[in-house]
């Protein structure tokens, strides 16, 4: 069963941490980068804002989190991504190797997507935590190569990441 209200939740969530991923990519970049940058920061937001628009259509519609009552477990999840993301950049700030703060903050959202596809019954999200990880090793391969930050490069496979995923579930919904 397609749970249509947490499908249009996912395009706000996408839409607006593309838009965030984006940005983070703005960091540092190639300089010829910046305009796709902003490009797809702009479209991000947009698709943001649509999904706020699909959450009204849809609020009607049964939501696996109170279906199941599994937002309690929905909670617990996102509050260790929060603590381990937030300790593991600390650490890293305070270890002078900053660089490394994306792709270790890509790593643990990638990761925390696993859990949550069991608790949205939604097999697609296994594939975004493949992704992020994927993005995160690429990352940490190309960084002793490159001359702009790290964060270019997670941002980028991030940010794109979860915008084709919001036009995905976008076109889910359109579908039904």
């Amino acid at each position: 069963m397609d749970y249509l209200r947490d499908i249009a939740t996912s395009v706000v969530i996408y839409g607006f941490f593309a838009f965030v991923w984006f940005g983070w990519a703005l960091e540092g970049p190639k300089k010829s980068w910046e305009k796709y940058l902003i490009i797809a920061c702009a479209t991000s937001f947009l698709l943001g804002v649509l999904g706020v628009y699909l959450i009204f259509t849809y609020q009607e519609e049964a939501s696996v989190l109170t279906e199941y009552g599994l937002s309690l477990w929905y909670y617990i999840i996102v509050i260790i991504e929060f603590l381990v993301g937030g300790i593991g950049a600390y650490l890293l700030y305070k270890k002078k190797s900053d660089n490394y703060i994306a792709p270790w903050i890509c790593l643990i959202v990638g990761i925390h997507f696993s859990p949550l596809a069991f608790i949205f019954q939604e097999p697609t999200m296994h594939l975004l935590a493949l992704l992020f990880v994927a993005t995160t090793i690429v990352t940490i391969q190309r960084m002793k190569n490159i001359s702009y930050r790290a964060s270019a490069i997670t941002g980028i496979g991030a940010g794109s990441t979860l915008l084709l995923f919001a036009v995905f579930n976008i076109l889910r919904l359109v579908l039904v």
